[in-house]
């Protein structure tokens, strides 16, 4: 459908129908994990708006490129990139744009275990959100804000936070936002060992996933899966769940997470030799953790 209007604005000259049309493509193509042809769709329609003058639409898809770029690990070049359209942003007074690239580089920083700043940042931008009476974007910083509070071990407080975050999600009906959520609460519960309330709680964002056909998460859920049946010494289930989970991410193209799955050696030899070391924790990695 998008690809249709696209020439038919083209067909009919008009170059903003068509760059709009190819933003909203890039973005579908991203939120599908598609992110090769979507920076590539991403980038043309970026070079559209600077040949019309629309600076916004320009900072817009530069964020969406850096999102890709977050997506892929590619920590200090999307850092360059949000850091690139918040100035710009900020420059032609776009205060939406500005609070989004401030969130998305709060994320950025908190994937690279930069937790203070990170957590400024978002704080901020959260802020900036509430200011201009976006909540959605409000909900996004506190969810974030949120997984920071779990990584610190402030178990209860991130809870609080990712509960209130869900539930602005699902009034908005975010079904993404609010699965991703569901996997940060059961990594949360997984990470005080509470493993069957966990694994429920995965189970079903995983099934979440799967309905809006999000790989990334359904992947990421797959792996906290397995690492829980590892720390339950369920050997061969948890080898299914991780080896699936690899397999996933180097469909989708993220070769670092799929390497921080650990291998069908690795598993058996540090799972079945150190299992006193292991023990009953399902908070214990086999491998470092990458972004739950």
């Amino acid at each position: 459908m998008l690809m249709q209007a696209r020439e038919l604005f083209l067909e009919s000259g008009d170059r903003t129908g068509a760059a709009w049309c190819s933003e909203s493509l890039g973005e579908s193509l991203r939120m599908q994990s598609e992110y090769s042809e979507a920076a590539a769709v991403l980038k043309d329609a970026q070079a559209q708006f600077f040949e019309l003058g629309d600076r916004s639409g320009a900072a817009r898809c530069s964020q969406s490129l850096g999102e890709i770029l977050h997506m892929q690990s590619k920590y200090s070049e999307a850092t360059a990139i949000f850091t690139s359209a918040r100035a710009e942003a900020h420059e032609i007074g776009d205060q939406l744009i500005a609070a989004q690239c401030s969130r998305s580089l709060g994320e950025n920083l908190r994937m690279q275990s930069e937790d203070s700043e990170a957590a400024a940042i978002l704080t901020d931008a959260r802020s900036q959100f509430l200011d201009i009476g976006d909540r959605l974007g409000a909900a996004q910083c506190l969810q974030s804000l949120g997984e920071i509070l779990s990584t610190e071990e402030n178990y209860s407080e991130a809870a609080a936070l990712l509960t209130n975050a869900r539930a602005e999600f699902l009034e908005f009906g975010q079904r993404q936002s609010a699965a991703q959520c569901a996997r940060a609460l059961g990594n949360n519960l997984r990470m005080q060992s509470e493993c069957s309330e966990a694994a429920a709680v995965l189970t079903d964002a995983r099934a979440q996933f799967v309905q809006i056909n999000n790989s990334v998460g359904e992947a990421q859920c797959t792996r906290s899966l397995g690492q829980i049946l590892l720390a339950q010494r369920r050997y061969t289930e948890a080898e299914n769940h991780l080896m699936h989970a690899r397999d996933q991410f180097l469909d989708i193209g993220l070769e670092t997470e799929a390497v921080g799955v650990c291998t069908v050696t690795r598993l058996q030899s540090y799972g079945r030799v150190r299992t006193r070391a292991v023990s009953s924790s399902c908070k214990y990695y086999p491998y470092p953790p990458t972004g739950f």
